[in-house]
């Protein structure tokens, strides 16, 4: 018994020994100190290898990379020219997608919009881009989705803006990712920016990443959203072709 008092108080002897030193090891006047130490070496800031890798096209890949810049090329003209699109708002703190009609405006808070453009005379979707506003209203992260006929996924294009990047006033990413009919990747570019699209150097800017997912189809992105698309009405050819000549939605 007596063996296992003393066993008892040594170790305990020992905790108090080893708290003291763990107590001494942080300076209360304000020194360093393991924890800080290890907290400022979580925050280091280390570039995403991956995001900011680029994928030259093959010669095999150059006549798909063509047509599905092609098909963007035709998207951007469609958003200068603000025809054919069809926008949708989560307000926030709900989840419920909203129709936006043309010329609507509202005063609620707003936490993701959406562009859509369909195919000509289907519902079937060219087109989805995704806005991400913050506390200001102002976006943070744009994704944009272009798949083909049959819903594969054909381009994926992801941007990003900060005020925090300490390299410029406003630090931009973009990185746009082309894929095959097997949704493999055949071509990624990759660039960073200031307002004026002057290159950044990465190594000096803080570029605060988020986790995102590439969707490879149609139908996971709408699995995501649940677009109201029922009440939509597609115009037909003649009238698409009169309001993108006209440039009115």
């Amino acid at each position: 018994m007596r063996i296992k008092y003393l066993i008892v108080i040594c170790l305990v002897i020992l905790s108090s020994s080893l708290y003291g030193q763990v107590i001494d090891s942080v300076d209360m006047n304000g020194g360093d100190s393991v924890v800080l130490e290890i907290v400022e070496d979580q925050e280091e800031y280390q570039p995403s290898e991956e995001e900011k890798e680029i994928i030259p096209e093959s010669e095999e890949a150059k006549s798909l990379v063509k047509s599905s810049e092609e098909l963007l090329s035709y998207i951007n003209l469609l958003r200068d020219k603000d025809s054919l699109i069809y926008r949708f708002v989560i307000f926030l703190d709900q989840e419920e997608i909203n129709l936006v009609s043309e010329g609507e405006s509202t005063s609620l808070p707003i936490s993701k919009k959406f562009d859509i453009i369909f195919y000509p005379n289907t519902k079937n979707i060219m087109y989805v881009r995704e806005m991400i506003l913050n506390e200001n209203q102002a976006w943070d992260y744009i994704y944009e989705r272009v798949f083909d006929e049959k819903g594969q996924t054909k381009i994926f294009v992801r941007q990003y803006s900060t005020f925090n990047s300490f390299c410029a006033e406003v630090a931009f990413e973009r990185s746009e990712y082309y894929f095959d009919d097997k949704s493999e990747i055949i071509k990624k570019t990759y660039e960073i920016f200031d307002e004026q699209h002057s290159p950044l150097n990465i190594q000096e800017c803080w570029m605060e990443r988020e986790v995102y997912l590439m969707e490879k189809s149609l139908n996971e992105i709408t699995l995501k959203y649940n677009f109201p698309l029922d009440n939509i009405e597609i115009p037909s050819n003649e009238i698409r072709k009169r309001n993108f000549e006209g440039g009115e939605n």
